[in-house]
């Protein structure tokens, strides 16, 4: 499958950096974009709409998040099957999984019996599989003396992993970055935007890894370059990881409501508009989580879709923000309104990644078909493509 053979080449990029190549040396980078130099500052055409001025609005967008409270990734060299096992414990200490990849590309997803966030953010590939529950045994967490990791795990054909990291810095910089999970997929029902706070790789001199496969030791891998000027394993961590999600895939009948009262659906958005030849039109939308935020900013400003002319097409481009850190990912996208049918298109374009080449975002494109029903309702149908 497509989704294999990409997988294979890029496995450990799935929650590790975004980092650029310099000499040899990594520079570990937070954002992608500068949002002055990327965003422009024009205003949509004032002619887009229609004379008549509605108060029902359409909204695409939808957002969600999980709780992904702290991770660890550590991959090996020259087992056959096995190359990495990533361990994600959430915020209560309790909700735990392993994550197990695989050569030929398949993963496995295990989770304990005190998980509680929803499946679906265990699966984010459909070639991915998740397991039956069980209670393996980890310890993972910071201490005086830097970072401590035990895994005991028994996965399919009674394959039993045991893992030990202990690393004796404090002095360790911990670092902002996007994991790039969405690098290895090709099918997904929701854009992952994991975002790595407190993160960091784990240094060579000041950290011991035993890693066992049935009992027979295991080499982790090194990094082939040094990463901020040190030497290190690829084993990559964080203490706070940010899991939102952007517009999930959706094939439903609304009905039409006003801005005012989509403001008050839900306490998580916060959407800040401005009013334009008597529309109300989005500058910014903010998904808040219980500490962190994601921002979405527009330029032109997000229109009034519902009130748009016929033939009308409007181009513009958008940045995302994870808290203070601004511009972590850029791109454009698309409104245009033929034969009564809205259409509307995301499509990311920048972020910082470790390889060569398009940044991996910008295989991304997502599109949704908006069909008025009649004065009251609308169909809105979603999807997002990977090429």
């Amino acid at each position: 499958m497509k989704s294999k053979s990409l997988m294979m080449k890029k496995l450990f990029i799935l929650v590790s950096i975004i980092i650029v190549f310099t000499a040899c040396n990594i520079k570990i980078k937070s954002n992608a974009v500068n949002p002055d130099e990327y965003l422009s500052k024009k205003e949509n055409p004032i002619n887009i709409y229609k004379k008549s001025i509605g108060t029902k609005w359409i909204n695409p967008f939808n957002f969600s998040h999980t709780d992904f409270g702290r991770l660890i990734l550590v991959s090996i060299d020259k087992h056959p099957e096995i190359k990495t096992v990533e361990l994600v414990v959430q915020n209560d200490n309790k909700g735990a999984f392993v994550v197990v990849y695989y050569h030929n590309g398949s993963v496995e997803t295990y989770p304990n019996h005190f998980l509680s966030i929803d499946k679906k953010y265990l699966l984010p590939n459909n070639d991915w599989e998740l397991m039956k529950e069980q209670n393996f045994e980890y310890v993972f967490e910071k201490n005086k003396n830097g970072l401590i990791l035990n895994l005991d795990i028994i996965i399919k054909n009674n394959t039993h992993i045991s893992i030990s990291v202990i690393n004796n810095s404090t002095q360790t910089k911990q670092y902002s970055f996007l994991a790039a999970v969405g690098a290895d997929l090709s099918d997904v029902k929701r854009f992952p935007l994991i975002y790595l706070r407190q993160a960091g790789f784990l240094c060579l001199d000041d950290t011991k890894i035993d890693f066992k496969i049935n009992d027979i030791i295991m080499q982790p891998t090194k990094v082939p370059v040094k990463v901020e000027n040190r030497s290190c394993y690829k084993t990559v961590y964080s203490f706070s990881p940010q899991a939102f999600f952007w517009n999930e895939e959706r094939d439903t009948t609304f009905n039409l409501t006003t801005l005012k009262e989509i403001k008050k659906q839900s306490e998580n958005l916060k959407y800040l508009t401005t009013l334009y030849n008597g529309h109300s039109e989005i500058k910014t939308i903010t998904y808040k989580t219980k500490n962190h935020t994601a921002k979405y900013n527009f330029t032109p400003n997000f229109p009034d879709i519902n009130a748009l002319k016929e033939g009308v097409v409007i181009n513009g481009k958008f940045t995302i923000d994870i808290d203070e850190i601004q511009g972590v990912i850029g791109g454009v996208y698309k409104i245009s309104k033929h034969n009564n049918q809205i259409e509307v298109y995301f499509e990311p374009e920048k972020c910082w990644q470790p390889m060569p080449g398009k940044d991996w975002v910008s295989a991304y494109k997502y599109k949704a078909i908006i069909n008025l029903i009649n004065k009251n309702q609308y169909h809105l149908k979603s999807e997002w493509t990977i090429k």
